[in-house]
């Protein structure tokens, strides 16, 4: 990987990352609307959780650059996705048992968030294929 491809390849979570920002301030919006306020805040729960899992592991990946090899940045990767995935059961548990957040919004809008990252990755790599 070259440091061009490496700083696209940053570029791009990022991108992701707005995208589901972008999602989850929408699905609040709507829930909100569609079943008040605390709809509207748990559907926000719900995406911030894919939005700051995946911001961390992001700038974790990300941090090390390539300096140290596709060794070292397999780990960083590695073990960013595992606390990636600790940080996300840890941010469910707090919403549902701390905050109350209510079931179905916090879960759709986090659906919808993931749906994000995949839509926001094919349009990445179509964008690479020319």
């Amino acid at each position: 990987m070259t440091a061009g491809t490496f700083e696209n390849a940053r570029r791009g979570a990022m991108g992701i990352i707005g995208l589901q920002l972008a999602v989850t301030l929408l699905a609040a919006s709507i829930a909100a609307l569609a079943a008040g306020s605390h709809a509207g805040v748990s559907a926000l729960l719900g995406g911030l959780i894919n939005v700051v899992a995946s911001f961390y592991m992001a700038k974790r990946v990300f941090a090390g650059g390539l300096a140290a090899g596709p060794r070292a940045w397999f780990a960083r990767l590695w073990l960013a996705e595992t606390i990636k995935f600790g940080l996300t059961v840890a941010l469910f548990a707090l919403a549902i048992v701390v905050l109350k957040a209510a079931f179905l919004p916090l879960i759709l809008a986090y659906m919808a968030t993931y749906t994000a990252y995949w839509v926001g990755l094919l349009r990445i790599s179509f964008g690479q294929m020319a």
